[in-house]
């Protein structure tokens, strides 16, 4: 099976700021907007996989890891594993409105990946009702043997999330290979998700 991979980064702030200054109203109205096409491929600028999971849920103080080198994904009618070797970017949308609680990525127990926060044990907060995006367009973070746990936390209340992977596969080819279509998974099994 031949396959091709055509994504996309679009990110965008907008923002209309109004004043009333005697009788005349000043407007601000403008927006921050980043946009990048990715071709299918390997090389810098480019992603070749991508995996996708709706509607995962964690209870408080529940936490779930994953492991990016060995990703299921259910995509045309099979079970496919998903292996990382870089990631270009990765969105995390916490669709959780109501409570203080809050999702945590990052501090896996063991093998934890930490390419984009900095430091072994560094972890980032995704609030009620908000989204993370970490992106590396160029060469992407690695995903390294020993470091390709990706942890995810619920603190203080239940958390409901999607996510989703941008990257490249090891060797230049794509790593993604198919196993049993009876195998479970935990992702959403339609290639139309649009979660976010």
């Amino acid at each position: 099976m031949s396959t091709t991979l055509r994504s996309k980064v679009d990110v965008q702030l907008g923002w209309t700021w109004r004043d009333r200054v005697g009788p005349f109203v000043v407007t601000d109205e403008n927006r921050l907007l980043f946009t990048k096409d990715l071709p299918d491929g390997s090389q810098a600028g480019e992603a070749e996989l991508v995996w996708h999971a709706g509607d995962q849920v964690l209870a408080a103080d529940e936490s779930h890891t994953w492991e990016l080198a060995a990703l299921p994904q259910a995509l045309f009618g099979d079970t496919i594993v998903i292996s990382f070797a870089r990631i270009k970017a990765l969105l995390v949308v916490n669709r959780t409105l109501t409570g203080d609680g809050y999702l945590v990525l990052g501090g896996a127990e063991t093998d934890q990946w930490f390419a984009p926060f900095g430091m072994l044990g560094d972890t980032v907060k995704v609030m009620p009702g908000s989204p993370l995006l970490l992106a590396h367009l160029g060469d992407g973070w690695p995903v390294e043997v020993g470091h390709e746990m990706l942890k995810l936390q619920a603190v203080g209340t239940s958390v409901t999330y999607d996510i989703a992977i941008l990257g490249t596969g090891g060797n230049g080819s794509g790593s993604s290979s198919a196993t049993s279509s009876s195998s479970s998974s935990s992702s959403s099994g339609s290639s139309s998700w649009s979660g976010m």
